[in-house]
């Protein structure tokens, strides 16, 4: 935290999120519910220092006004710490869904050509460490963006070290789909609106482009003429 300090909070949260995301997603197999809070306490006394340090003229009731509040609108979190410019926030640890790591069958082996399906199958189980709201329109679209039809989520080999979720994170989550996670594309609603759909970030750049070249349609009819 002491090489941010003369960094904004948008860096602030650009640093530590695919960090948190990372060792999150790797650790959330075994017990560590009591461990992602704790951690999340250290992340908001680690935040609290810093916005101290960069706003030391101001009294304490403005800072937490300014850059902790109920930023995140899933999760009733008043203590979420977030960038006022770009409504950015830093996640927490314990939004992580605990999942619970299912034993290997016996002696079986990736290497195995008769058992690819097994493994396959094993493959497919493994939930991306996403919030509850974003996996039910994940399976309900079957995973897929309605504008293209292509995949939204790689079906790669799951990463196996907290480095690599961090990877994947940066290089799947943040560039291939959007800069925070997914986008919600149509009017904000409950996962079963018919409005609420999840699609590329570059899908949804492409829309908006064509939306804004075609030409717009007239509002009244023209009187015929004499």
């Amino acid at each position: 935290m002491l090489i941010l300090r003369g960094s904004n909070a948008a860096a602030v949260i650009a640093k530590f999120n695919p960090i948190i995301k990372g060792w999150a997603a790797y650790y959330r197999g075994v017990v560590s519910s009591k461990v992602f809070h704790t951690l999340d306490y250290q992340m908001w006394k680690l935040t609290y220092k810093w916005a101290t340090w960069h706003h030391n003229g101001k009294p304490r009731r403005w800072i937490v006004d300014h850059y902790f509040g109920k930023r995140n609108k899933f999760r009733n979190d008043r203590w979420v710490f977030g960038d006022p410019a770009s409504n950015a926030y830093l996640v927490k640890f314990s939004w992580t869904d605990i999942v619970r790591h299912v034993m290997v069958k016996g002696a079986a082996s990736p290497d195995d050509p008769a058992l690819t399906d097994y493994w396959a199958r094993r493959r497919n189980k493994v939930k991306p460490p996403l919030d509850s709201y974003t996996l039910r329109l994940l399976a309900r679209q079957d995973a897929r963006c309605p504008l293209c039809g292509d995949h939204l989520l790689t079906a790669d080999q799951p990463p196996q070290s907290p480095h690599e979720w961090e990877r994947w994170w940066l290089q799947v989550t943040r560039k291939a789909i959007a800069a925070d996670y997914l986008i919600h594309h149509g009017r904000p609603g409950p996962p079963d609106h018919d409005q609420t759909r999840l699609v590329h970030a570059s899908c949804q750049r492409g829309l908006r482009a064509r939306l804004r070249r075609k030409p717009a349609q007239p509002t009244c009819t023209p009187l015929r003429l004499a």
